[in-house]
């Protein structure tokens, strides 16, 4: 199975689950090393896994292994978002220029997906080898290309027509730096290749690093005398996978539950890390009192009550819905006016008072100045209700956002998005809205399959609920 390095926030529960799975952990810190007992391995890393910003982790390597990473993390996470570049990054592929503006060619890649290339010589209808330097991952997003075709190794990137030589900063030691550089600078003399240092060659010999450009260079040749020989946008060499797997708050119980396996570890650990600040540090040392005796549960409790204390007294509580597609919207903020201890969680009601004009778009009925929400949020439920009213009291409709069991901090209720929502106006049944939009998402693979055959039975839920 794939050889994985894993870093960041989550890495001590994203080490156990990939180790039971029967993945070689390679690079680990010294933290993992002594949590897991294991023996240092400084072989190179097929695919690595790291943070990429709140709620994300990266997935990102040679595409098979990469994308064996990312399946068996989904299988144990189940509930998350999956976002996977068609182009992955530095692959290389023939493009047609379909327009051009001065020296800028507008070119078609493979996938309908579309990029300009400045310094551009070529007509229209001409066909260009170029390499994907930024991969398309989330919805929406365009690749940038590069006419320096790149090839990867182990320990090195080869850049064909960029003389230069660079390495990266995890190569921490100045004089193996110096003298992989230095290797690597005789290697290529002469040729019009560049060389860049990738981070495992931290832990490569002069003659690994001769060895693989050797191999690389032969790989270059073959892939630029097979570009010349395609006359439509297609992919010659395949380059790195990328993946962000957006994490929900069950996905980072599943993290918590993991971690909790190795190390003491509240509940809440993976969510609250995430958010930061001082509920950082206080998670750190909550965690250290646990381990000294003191009773988990009371820990647990502790914390709970600091983060609920620290909500009610907050004016504007931020609502943050994290989509589907990736965006993060800030809903209109709301002021808490009760919560509820239910058997499974709790359940906060909301106020929020609209001042702009405007249309409640799934409602399909004039939002006025004055309007108000009677947000009913529920830590153990799947969605999210909104209650509608003008200034005088009076109903507008009832909209109920499905989303994954909100996570409240102390300024903050965040959730993600599951694209369909139920609403309903007065003295009307239910209607399920954006069902077409909520399929293409389950289509795509960016909503995992368990978590779209859960939607649908809370769909159904919902749906009797208001009837």
């Amino acid at each position: 199975m794939a050889r994985v390095r894993v870093r960041g926030i989550a890495a001590t529960a994203l080490t156990k689950i990939l180790m039971d799975l029967g993945h070689t952990i390679v690079q680990a810190s010294r933290i993992i090393q002594d949590r897991f007992n294991l023996v240092p391995n400084y072989a190179p890393a097929d695919a690595t896994v790291k943070d990429a910003g709140q709620d994300e982790l990266l997935v990102i390597g040679f595409p098979k292994e990469a994308e064996e990473v990312v399946k068996n993390l989904v299988d144990v996470l189940e509930d998350v978002f999956v976002w996977k570049s068609k182009l992955n990054l530095y692959s290389t592929v023939t493009a047609k220029v379909v327009d051009k503006k001065e020296d800028i060619c507008i070119l078609e890649l493979p996938y309908g997906f579309r990029s300009s290339l400045s310094g551009c010589s070529n007509d229209v209808g001409d066909i260009v080898t170029v390499s994907v330097i930024k991969a398309p991952i989330k919805p929406g997003e365009e690749p940038r290309v590069s006419r320096n075709i790149r090839v990867i190794g182990e320990y090195v990137m080869l850049i064909h027509g960029s003389p230069k030589l660079t390495a990266s900063e995890h190569i921490r030691n100045g004089n193996k730096r110096k003298e992989l550089l230095a290797t690597a600078a005789a290697s290529v003399m002469g040729k019009g290749l560049g060389v860049h240092l990738r981070s495992s060659a931290a832990y490569a010999s002069p003659d690994d690093i001769i060895r693989e450009i050797g191999i690389l260079e032969e790989k270059l040749k073959e892939i630029i005398e097979e570009s010349r020989k395609v006359s439509e946008p297609r992919v010659i060499y395949e380059g790195e996978l990328v993946a962000l797997i957006g994490l929900t708050s069950r996905a980072k119980e599943v993290l918590d539950e993991y971690r909790s396996k190795v190390v003491p570890t509240i509940m809440g650990h993976h969510s609250y890390k995430t958010y930061g600040n001082t509920l950082s540090e206080l998670t750190d040392f909550a965690e250290l009192l646990i381990s000294k005796g003191v009773d988990k549960k009371i820990v647990e409790e502790s914390i709970r009550e600091h983060i609920l204390s620290r909500i009610s007294n907050n004016k504007n509580i931020s609502i943050i819905h994290v989509k589907p597609d990736g965006s993060v919207l800030k809903l209109t903020p709301g002021r808490l006016e009760s919560i509820i201890e239910t058997d499974n969680g709790l359940k906060l009601r909301i106020k929020r008072v609209f001042k702009g004009k405007g249309v409640y778009d799934a409602l399909g009925v004039e939002k006025k100045p004055g309007d108000y929400d009677e947000m009913i949020v529920e830590t153990n439920k799947w969605y999210v209700i909104h209650n509608y009213y003008r200034a005088n009291g009076e109903q507008i409709g009832v909209y109920v956002n499905i989303n994954t069991p909100p996570e409240i901090l102390p300024d903050q209720i965040k959730y993600h998005d599951l694209a369909v929502d139920v609403v309903k106006l007065p003295g009307e049944k239910p209607k399920v809205t954006d069902m077409e939009e909520f399929k293409k998402y389950c289509e795509e693979g960016i909503i995992s399959m368990k978590l779209c055959k859960k939607v649908e039975s809370i769909i159904n839920d919902v749906t009797k609920m208001l009837e």
